[in-house]
């Protein structure tokens, strides 16, 4: 086909039209990275006349924060990377940015480029919008997991967690060889300081006997829960019996110093008894509940010796023994 040809006029003016009607924003610019046409699409997209924008920067109307991206990603358009694709934001004639993505061609014949931008406002908006209710969902779920494995009123781990973490720590101790540790702690007179102070005062005091049984609990793999009632156990994962008993009445004295009043105590204050015991889940016979009955068994001992104190028991070993205060703490 020659210039005389007549088709090459049918042809140009097509070219033409398409790129007239074309949706989408079609830019040239130079080797220098200046535009030199704009398409008429320049008016919707941008709210610009297309020579409004003739022979601006590639960079004009791009916002501050993504022009170093820009000006690197189009700079990159050579003969070696004839392709390259980027999101970035435009301001528009009225002021307000929008999320443009743009591809970019290499044009052998001058070295310059050619850019098709698509407003992507709209979808960019739906992603984001969607993003962030990902994350209230996630939240939600994440507060969901921790309600459901959480003590409505002391916030220590509830029972469940509780049955959770010993049926895995079990496991973990059987298969490593490992002793595992636990103690089961009873508020002392709790039904007669629910009647002397009232069943809030109550739960007030249990919120805090909780806090400082937890707190005296300083490994992050200790699990501390309200097992029911005013029961409260601790599993201590990798702990011995002379370890368990020692927390065991690091844990009672916590509680003692809190000074809560309890005048119908034989102590003044609010204390609590604790049975200790460990255990090395090794060989036949051995399961979680077991660990949970020989705590239970050395609690109701502490009870029998005269509360506030500590009773053990060892599975593994039969050992029976009992902390108890030197004097009566206030």
């Amino acid at each position: 086909m020659t210039e005389d040809d007549p088709s090459t006029g049918a042809d140009t003016a097509m070219y033409r039209c398409i790129l007239d009607n074309a949706l989408d924003l079609i830019v040239r610019v130079d080797a220098a990275r200046n535009r030199t046409y704009v398409s008429p699409s320049s008016r919707e997209v941008l709210g610009y006349e297309p020579a409004e924008l003739l022979h601006g920067s590639v960079c004009a109307l791009v916002h501050p924060d993504d022009r170093a991206m820009v000006l690197a990603v189009t700079g990159q358009v050579s003969a070696a990377v004839q392709c390259l694709n980027l999101v970035f934001r435009m301001c528009r004639k009225d002021g307000r940015y929008i999320w443009i993505e743009g591809r970019y061609r290499y044009l052998p014949m001058d070295g310059g480029a050619l850019a098709m931008l698509r407003d992507i406002t709209a979808q960019k908006q739906a992603e984001d919008a969607l993003a962030e209710a990902n994350l209230r969902l996630e939240a939600a779920n994440l507060a969901l997991r921790q309600h459901a494995h959480q003590d409505g009123l002391t916030g220590l781990a509830n029972r469940r967690r509780f049955d959770e973490v010993l049926e895995t720590e079990f496991r973990r101790a059987r298969r490593h060889e490992l002793p595992l540790g636990l103690v089961l702690l009873d508020v002392d007179h709790f039904k007669l300081y629910n009647d002397t102070y009232g069943h809030i005062a109550g739960d007030t005091c249990l919120c805090r006997i909780g806090a400082a049984i937890a707190g005296a609990a300083r490994r992050p793999g200790d699990l501390i829960a309200r097992y029911g009632g005013e029961e409260i156990v601790a599993l201590l994962p990798g702990t011995d019996l002379d370890g368990t008993a020692a927390l065991a009445d690091r844990m009672r004295h916590a509680v003692a110093s809190l000074a809560i009043e309890h005048r119908r105590s034989p102590n003044g204050v609010a204390t609590v008894s604790a049975g200790a015991t460990a255990l090395l889940p090794v060989g036949p016979g051995r399961e979680p509940v077991d660990l949970v009955i020989s705590a239970d068994q050395a609690l109701y001992q502490a009870k029998r010796d005269g509360r506030n104190r500590v009773c053990t028991t060892g599975i593994s070993m039969g050992a029976r023994g009992s902390v108890a205060p030197q004097a009566p703490d206030t």
